[in-house]
């Protein structure tokens, strides 16, 4: 199966990721799709406790795998999320406004951009690294900071 139609070339992200018409939390997103093993649908889902900026973590629930699971981060993506979060306490992460961004309104600025699905990001993440995930599943969380984690 030819899939070369779903590889975005490092050009198409440089040229996304610096377009200042697009707001940062849409660009952060792209970014966190790219250098993450995070969804889109469990990106947009994000809520500030998620985030675990110290250990370059977010805390995915309800995923398609049908539980909760960490997955790593970049230092980049943290910073991009840390200006992002500033100093909240709680809420989504990714706002236009007040409210929750939608998955559609981070796929179609994508797409006008790169011409490409906002999925190419995955596929492309994917043939870039040819290794195992990044996620782990979280098998208990009995306090805060101490959980325990297992390879999914």
């Amino acid at each position: 199966m030819d899939t070369e139609h779903l590889i975005v070339t490092d050009l198409e992200v440089d040229t996304a990721l610096a377009d200042q018409s697009v707001t940062l939390a849409v660009r952060a997103i792209w970014q966190l799709l790219l250098e993450s093993d995070v969804r889109l649908d469990e990106a947009v889902a994000l809520d500030v406790p998620d985030v675990e900026l110290a250990e370059r973590l977010v805390v995915l629930h309800d995923t398609k795998e049908h539980g909760t699971f960490e997955a790593e981060i970049t230092a980049t993506a943290a910073a991009v999320l840390a200006e992002l979060i500033g100093s909240r306490p709680s809420g989504p992460v990714f706002t236009v406004g007040s409210r929750r961004l939608r998955r559609e309104e981070v796929a179609a600025p994508f797409q006008e951009i790169t011409g490409k699905s906002v999925h190419a990001l995955r596929f492309t993440r994917q043939a870039r690294r040819h290794r195992s995930t990044g996620r782990r599943q979280l098998i208990a969380r009995t306090q805060p900071g101490k959980e325990s984690a297992a390879p999914a």
